[in-house]
């Protein structure tokens, strides 16, 4: 709880300095004194958000320190900022953020302003406050939903993707087998490319050369309607031979028959090279080529690849793709049954979840009830319904709404058929209803009795002053009654621009009450005030 408060530069209040004594705490003073600085002072040191536009006129910095009692043990927290809007906080002598300040005042401190109504319509909050009546059970069955609803969905997330995974394989594997083999035909390696546009090449100049040497032959063994050259030469010859002289006719025979020969030998020898089969074996070794490398083109194009190396990875790539595509069928039977446990497991806490909560609803329900004929509010029946959701969720499968019925009036939602001063006495009896161990160590009130008077408002006191046995309670009020119930008094001036803070007792306290009751110091406003404080 909060024994100290130390504030500098906030609102009206250039400075003040509060010792918190009391169990039940009263803040008074007239409409426009600055009261609003003080809850503006516990909202800033609760590590709520603040802005440079709350800082005291006279001052370039606003800063609070308290100083609590977090079990047993004094813990001085500071927070300042400046108009600049820099800020710094700290919890003993270490720096720490608003993030760490708000989760060390969360179980220190609880603000509960003239609009805290409005909390009582927030679903999330009602939730919280059934939750808190289920004690340790429902605790542990939330904390175990919540603990199992992850695991959940984290089977379901990797079902998912594995059969997304299998649908796009199985689109990428379509035809795969096949086009492997056509691939595996080839016999690629690396560099081969390189390697077959050179032989192609080479045999492209080679069939030329070889249609050049048909020319040739073709002239050897004469055209159409031509005599074939070597038979012209042996008729030649034959002539020579019959005219040769006598002298020259062994010598010319034996060379002509011996260039015959030599001739012969040429010719055949280019018809063996050079021939029709020479040639048909060319155009063979180039069409196999070309169909080689057309069929490397369009593997390339029907696989996205762009050289016979990466065709060749293409090959290993679908083995480990098919190979996954294989295997994974068994990983997404053994995911379907750790789903499958998962869910029941999730079903069953939301199950026991819900029976808990109904049963904390109906005893929440009850409490505040009791309190709320303590309110003067026996005609008011407050429940609780709770509402199924269609899905689980990790925080269960409903949510619950506060329900508030009139006499044999149905019941509706709290927002509905409230009203102002109804939803203060409710807001006042759920408080009443929380766990004392699960109450912060302060609760500030601001002028949540807003719209009570009369025996209403003595009754809300009351109320407040039985809070305050189990957690110290600050009240801002202008109700007379419920201030002199307090054990502790302070009371908000205004000097000019000046807020100023001090605590009262005595006679002091009385003039106080007198003003709350009727605006002056009568003789009569002060019997009055002194009889309520006795």
């Amino acid at each position: 709880m909060i024994e100290r408060l130390e504030v500098r530069g906030i609102g009206g209040i250039s400075r003040t300095d509060l010792e918190f004594s009391g169990e039940f705490i009263v803040i008074t003073g007239e409409s426009g004194a600055g009261k609003s600085s003080l809850v503006r002072a516990f909202e800033f040191i609760s590590g709520r958000r603040a802005q440079a536009s709350f800082i005291h006129a006279g001052s370039e910095e606003a800063e609070v320190t308290a100083l609590w009692n977090a079990g047993g043990e004094q813990v001085l927290t500071r927070r300042s900022l400046s108009r600049s809007g820099k800020g710094r906080c700290r919890i003993g002598d270490e720096l720490a953020t608003t993030g760490t300040l708000a989760y060390f005042s969360e179980p220190a401190i609880g603000i509960q302003s003239q609009f805290a109504q409005l909390n009582l319509l927030d679903g999330s909050r009602q939730l919280e406050l059934v939750d808190q009546c289920g004690g340790d059970e429902l605790a542990k069955i939330k904390e175990s939903l919540a603990g199992a609803f992850p695991r959940m969905l984290a089977a379901e997330k990797d079902i998912l993707e594995i059969r997304k995974r299998r649908a796009e394989l199985e689109r990428k594997l379509e035809g795969a087998p096949e086009r492997i083999r056509r691939i595996k035909s080839l016999s690629l390696y690396s560099g081969c490319e390189n390697e077959w546009e050179e032989e192609r090449a080479a045999l492209e100049i080679a069939l030329a050369k070889a249609g050049k040497y048909e020319k040739i032959i073709s002239g050897m063994n004469g055209g159409e309607n031509e005599t074939d050259l070597l038979e012209q030469v042996t008729f030649l010859l034959r002539e020579i031979y019959a005219e040769a002289p006598d002298e020259f006719s062994s010598e010319w025979r034996e060379l002509g028959e011996s260039g015959m020969s030599k001739l012969q030998e040429l010719f055949e020898s280019v018809k063996r090279e050079f021939g029709a089969e020479g040639r048909e074996e060319l155009e063979t070794a180039l069409e196999k080529s070309e169909m080689r490398t057309g069929l490397l083109r369009k593997l390339k194009r029907e696989t996205g690849r762009i050289s016979a190396e990466e065709l060749i990875r293409y090959i290993e790539e679908t083995d480990v793709d098919a190979k996954w595509l294989d295997e994974s069928g068994t990983e997404l039977e053994v995911k379907n049954r750790l789903s499958a446990k998962f869910r029941a497991e999730v079903a069953s806490y939301a199950r026991n979840l819900r029976i808990t909560r109904e049963a904390a609803a109906v005893n929440f329900a009850e409490k505040v009830n009791n309190h709320l004929r303590g309110l003067a509010m026996d005609d008011i029946y407050f429940s609780v319904a709770v509402n199924k959701f269609g899905k689980v969720r990790s925080s269960g499968a409903e949510n619950v709404t506060f329900m508030l019925s009139h006499k044999s009036l149905p019941p509706n939602p709290v927002g509905k058929v409230a009203s102002g001063g109804e939803l203060s006495r409710i807001l006042i009896a759920i408080q009443a209803s929380i766990e004392p161990g699960l109450l912060p160590g302060t609760l500030v009130f601001d002028e949540v009795e807003a719209g009570l008077g009369g025996r209403t408002a003595l009754l809300a006191g009351r109320k407040l002053r039985e809070l305050s046995r189990h957690c110290r309670t600050i009240l801002i009020t202008h109700e007379a009654t419920i201030a002199a119930m307090a054990d502790q008094h302070f009371v908000v001036t205004r000097n000019g621009d000046e807020t100023e803070v001090t605590e009262t007792a005595g006679e002091d306290r009385a003039r106080e009450i007198a003003r709350m009751l009727s605006g002056s110091e009568s003789k009569e406003a002060m019997e009055h005030a002194r009889a309520l404080l006795d």
